[in-house]
């Protein structure tokens, strides 16, 4: 009888909060837009970034689990181009990362949805 054992789904401890399926990569592009500066907040309250006029910006998202809150805060930097908002932020000693979100802007509503996902969040200004 011949067993083979296939190393799929392993992981080093040091690994354990990475994603399995690693996001794509971009480069930071673009300028801060005016129309995107200020403070928004989801309509939960679980997610609130602040996008300065001089392309800072802090994000704090809030994840309830049965573990109990988690609270994540980043600050970094973000900017537009076309039709899209990218975010620059890094973690201690990581690498930076760049996030970039499809933006639509409403009135005072900010819809963020990354290429190809499905999840869409929603954000309202709050200042």
């Amino acid at each position: 009888m011949l067993v083979a054992v296939l190393p799929v789904g392993c992981r080093q401890p040091e690994d354990e909060y990475q994603p399995a399926v690693s996001p794509k990569v971009y480069s930071f592009e673009g300028q801060p837009d005016s129309k995107f500066d200020g403070n928004w907040s989801t309509d939960d309250g679980n997610s609130k970034m602040y996008l300065a006029k001089d392309g800072g910006m802090r994000i704090e998202t809030t994840v309830r689990s049965v573990a109990g809150k988690a609270v994540t805060k980043v600050a970094g930097k973000w900017a537009a181009k076309d039709g899209a908002l990218m975010f620059q932020y890094s973690a201690g000693a990581q690498p930076s990362t760049v996030i970039k979100y499809d933006a639509v802007l409403n009135g005072a509503t900010l819809s963020l949805q990354q290429p190809g996902g499905h999840l869409k969040s929603v954000y309202t200004r709050k200042n």
